[in-house]
């Protein structure tokens, strides 16, 4: 009888095991699926040709969730990006959550159903990386004109009228024509001969290299002081926006119109950066993004710190010339 009873305790306890376990797990999950949420959204489905639309994405997260928004190029389907606004936000809900939402304003020149593709938003939290994709959005473009309405000014194709052809009468004119043409061909070839030599013997172009450029640009963002205004986010923006051209045009890597995660990746497999830039670059960026897309505020030092960095990183891998780079017109 006692071996009976210890046989049924212990059954009865691996069975209450396991179902806690079951819970846990459940509970974990659900957590996963709403730690961040995403929408697309526009401000109106139907436009004319070429008219302008503003498009959304709606990032709602938990604390400790860090979300990206990817930088788009100049399209995206049928639709041409005119302007990215700034990101609004995060805002806290009343359920504890962060709301954050960045607007674009499109265009499109094509007639038709036309989609705004699904884009994909990456994100880091507790439980580890990951992206969300938002939804489809279809928009209707019509033309300017609407279906069976014709224009005032088109009016119908008239015949031609049937005149009767002489050649004969027409062979001096021809010949005329044809001299006329081939005079003024050649005084043009020589003309154009002379200014090409003359242009190859005294004018030359200086080629900016992409160092040069980043460094002007840094120093027209601290110039017009966003800082001092309060424009912390637009400020991160830029300086994160002049370092990746300058590794565009510098190692030919597609920066500008990567996510940070499809960045770093691609930085990890490239041979044209030393292991030492590529970390610097990699902590630059993720300070970057974490006031740009985060609830994190950073101090003067912090805004010193990250400047410097961007521009350490443009002094170690410049092209080493003593003198610019000059080529005949």
């Amino acid at each position: 009888m006692l071996k009976i009873l210890l046989l049924l305790f212990v059954v009865v306890y691996t069975l209450n095991k396991g179902t806690h376990y079951a819970f846990a797990l459940e509970n974990r999950d659900a957590e996963n699926v709403s730690a961040i949420e995403v929408i697309a959204y526009v401000d109106k489905n139907e436009i004319t040709i070429g008219d302008k639309i503003k498009f959304g994405i709606r990032v709602t997260y938990r604390d400790g969730v860090v979300p990206r928004f990817p930088e788009l190029g100049q399209q995206i389907g049928m639709f041409t990006v005119k302007k990215t606004d700034v990101v609004e936000g995060p805002v806290k809900e009343k359920d504890g959550r962060f709301t954050v939402n960045c607007s674009y304003v499109l265009s499109s020149y094509e007639i038709g159903t036309q989609t705004i593709p699904s884009l994909k938003i990456s994100y880091e939290g507790v439980h580890g990386a990951g992206e969300v994709v938002t939804n489809e959005i279809s928009v209707d473009v019509r033309g300017v004109l609407q279906e069976g309405e014709i224009s005032g000014d088109i009016r119908e194709i008239v015949p031609p009228a049937g005149v009767p052809v002489n050649f004969r009468r027409l062979l001096p004119w021809i010949g005329v024509v044809f001299a006329v043409g081939l005079l003024s061909g050649t005084v043009f070839w020589f003309i154009w001969k002379r200014k090409k030599r003359e242009r190859g013997q005294g004018r030359e172009v200086i080629i900016r290299l992409p160092h040069e450029i980043a460094y002007e640009l840094l120093e027209e963002l601290l110039g017009e002081d966003l800082i001092a205004k309060g424009f912390v986010k637009e400020y991160y923006y830029r300086v994160t926006g002049i370092v990746r051209h300058y590794i565009e045009n510098r190692f030919g890597l597609l920066a500008p119109e990567c996510t940070t995660e499809e960045f770093l990746g691609e930085l990890a497999r490239t041979s044209k950066l030393q292991d030492s830039h590529k970390q610097l670059m990699r902590e630059f960026l993720e300070q970057c993004d974490m006031v740009k897309y985060a609830t994190y505020g950073p101090s003067r030092t912090e805004i010193q710190e990250t400047y410097d960095a961007a521009k350490r990183f443009i002094d170690e891998t410049r092209e080493r010339l003593e003198e610019k780079e000059v080529v005949p017109a």
